[in-house]
């Protein structure tokens, strides 16, 4: 698995309220994966995690949070009929998953500061 991390610094494109703390990209297979973890202006860690793989069964994207026992807990998830198709089946960036890697960060957001 090739791979690598963004300094939190380089955040540019993420939106205000999150800050990038780690991410790496990675072929595995016949398929790709991005793992990214971001910290919210409250304080809390949320981590995207997506597989792509040829299968859409085999295939996921979610978002967690860390927990203060230190364990990450599933908030939300994409169905794989949302974007599996829309996305290519082999990939060398991450490109193809950022837009869904948005989606879902903005989801846990909106469920944690959910009043």
């Amino acid at each position: 698995m090739t791979g690598g991390s963004i300094p939190a610094g380089d955040a540019d494109t993420t939106p205000p309220n999150l800050t990038v703390v780690d991410r790496s990209f990675g072929e595995r297979g016949a398929g790709y994966d991005l793992t990214e973890v971001r910290r919210t202006a409250g304080g809390h860690r949320l981590r995207v995690r997506i597989h792509r793989d040829p299968y859409p069964q085999q295939s996921h994207a979610l978002v967690e949070v860390l927990t203060p026992a230190m364990t990450w807990t599933p908030l939300a998830d994409e169905p794989t009929s949302t974007w599996h198709p829309a996305t290519p089946s082999r990939s060398t960036t991450p490109t193809p998953l950022e837009n869904l890697t948005e989606r879902l960060f903005q989801r846990a957001v909106a469920i944690l500061h959910a009043d």
